[in-house]
Formats: structure tokens, C-alpha cells, sequence
């Protein structure tokens, strides 16, 4: 059973459910770790100043969570695709204010 705390949508700030983004993550039948990390990440990534996750961002840390799961190439593509977005800033993007490479 999901762990509440990390996966169930009453837990998200009410500003990113409206998001491309994060809606497509939350319609999409994604591995459940993969989602889980994603849950993680928008909680704490949300920009104070608006209320909702950078899209660049949050796919660049689908895509590195993904090929740290292992997934299979197929379904990254699938995800490069997921939503509009680019994928991080000239190769890294920013997660609780620490800049990651992808």
C-alpha cells in the first residue's frame, strides 16, 4: 500500500495540481517509485513566490530518476514526451536550491 505522506494528492499544494506538468504526471500510469519521486520532488520544489514547480526541473528529475530505475529506453522517450517542457537548463536543473546535472 502507498505510503500516504508521499503519494496522495491532498498532500500537494493546491496551485500545483493545476500544472500541465504535474497533472500529467498525476494521469499517467508511471512505475510507483517513479511517481512517488516526483511527489517528493514537487513538495519540495514549489516556488513560495507562486505556488508551483519549475517544469524544466521536474522533468529533468523524471529523467534521471527514470534511468537510475532502470527503465527501459522506450518508455524515456515516452517520458521526454510526457509533457511540454525543456528538459533542465544547459544540463542541470535545481532541486531544493542545489544545481544537479542530469
Amino acid at each position: 500500500m502507498a505510503n500516504k505522506s508521499t503519494t496522495n494528492l491532498e498532500y500537494l499544494p493546491k496551485t500545483v495540481l493545476g500544472q500541465p506538468c504535474v497533472k500529467s504526471i498525476i494521469n499517467n500510469n508511471l512505475n510507483y517509485n517513479l511517481k512517488k519521486e516526483m511527489f517528493l520532488f514537487i513538495k519540495r520544489n514549489t516556488l513560495q513566490d507562486c505556488g508551483k514547480v519549475p517544469p524544466n526541473c521536474l522533468k529533468a528529475h523524471l529523467i534521471k530518476t527514470a534511468r537510475k530505475l532502470k527503465l527501459p529506453a522506450k518508455r524515456l522517450t515516452y517520458l521526454k514526451n510526457l509533457f511540454r517542457a525543456k528538459l533542465g537548463y544547459m544540463g542541470y536543473y535545481l532541486d531544493s536550491g542545489k544545481l544537479k546535472k542530469i
